[in-house]
């Protein structure tokens, strides 16, 4: 467990030290673009393969499930599981989708919502910030190293986009969903 924590400390200060050399006199990139949510949720997956490649984890399913939270087909799907948990209005969403940590000593959850309407955004945030309050409840008494990631967590809205983030470097996330726009 020592180990894990040393190489994510280690892959933190070399990612943030990479963020850091970013130059503001680049042109901005997809300035104007339209975004989707395919692009946006493709885009954060290759940001959490590409830092998980970096730790020595191959294959993302390896340590994150994903949930499609618009596909409910059954009765007890890990997709109806998190929309419960959030108090979720699936009517509100046009497209859903969460990635978690697969193990209960991980506290990564990454979720990015599109509302089917911008009306709908603010019912979308509460949503979110139910999970925030289910994830403090749960880690503040259960793995402290875990609980400053919550305590680091993001919700971002971007239009009739939303972002939930807690990550090791949530800033990454953040980046990925801006620069997705």
């Amino acid at each position: 467990m020592k180990k894990i924590a040393g190489i994510i400390v280690l892959f933190m200060a070399v990612l943030m030290a990479a963020c850091g050399n970013t130059s503001s006199d680049e042109p901005a990139k997809n300035q104007g673009k339209e975004a989707s949510f395919t692009e946006i949720t493709k885009n954060i997956r290759e940001t959490l393969s590409a830092d998980l490649k970096a730790l020595g984890v191959d294959d993302m399913s390896q340590t994150h499930q994903e949930a499609d939270l618009t596909d409910s087909t059954d009765e007890n799907s890990v997709a109806d599981i998190w929309i419960e948990k959030m108090k979720l209005d699936s009517k509100l969403l046009a497209n859903g989708t969460v990635i978690a940590a697969l193990m209960n000593v991980n506290a990564d959850e990454i979720i990015v919502l599109e509302a089917k309407d911008e009306k709908n955004v603010e019912a979308l945030k509460t949503s979110l910030e139910n999970e925030l309050a289910a994830q403090v409840q749960t880690w503040e008494q259960y793995l402290p190293e875990q609980y400053e990631k919550v305590k680091n967590n993001k919700i971002i809205t971007k239009g009739k986009f939303l972002l939930y983030v807690t990550y090791t470097n949530p800033e990454a996330i953040e980046k990925t969903f801006n620069d997705s726009f």
